[in-house]
């Protein structure tokens, strides 16, 4: 009589199982890196119904900075106010009628470009963009 014994797992696999987990621990800090680059300067970007209203530059300061913006809403002139630190920024609470939830400034600071601060009701949102260096009018070609 004969038994046949079945591996469930030989050696390979444990070794692609630990590669596949090694890799997945290593993208997880290393992909952040390469979306920014820190040569560049960055802005804060405050769009209104998918439209650009205003631009600042996003600057490192070790005490809070407030910047003020006016925009407006259903035809009535609202202030939103932005704080600054450290090279984060995040946006304070808007008025109730606007905003009813706090969900925007709850979501706190923000500083790299894939992270953003919305406001659905009014449908406003915060970004980060990095300011782009001035391209050279000729390209140059190699033959």
């Amino acid at each position: 009589m004969e038994v046949f014994t079945v591996k469930i797992m030989t050696k390979a696999d444990v070794v692609l199982i630990i590669m596949v987990f090694i890799l997945s621990i290593v993208s997880i800090f290393t992909i952040p890196k390469l979306l920014t680059s820190g040569e560049n300067g960055k802005m804060i970007v405050v769009y209104l119904d998918g439209e650009v209203i205003h631009r600042f530059p996003l600057e490192e300061h070790e005490e809070s900075e407030f910047i003020e913006f006016p925009f407006t809403v259903n035809n009535v002139e609202y202030t939103g106010r932005l704080e600054t630190k450290d090279g984060y920024v995040r946006l304070h609470r808007l008025p109730d009628e606007i905003s009813p939830l706090s969900i925007h400034a709850d979501m706190g600071w923000i500083r790299e470009p894939y992270q953003m601060i919305v406001s659905l009701p009014i449908k406003m949102y915060i970004a980060i963009e990095e300011t782009e260096e001035e391209e050279l009018p000729f390209d140059i070609i190699v033959q």
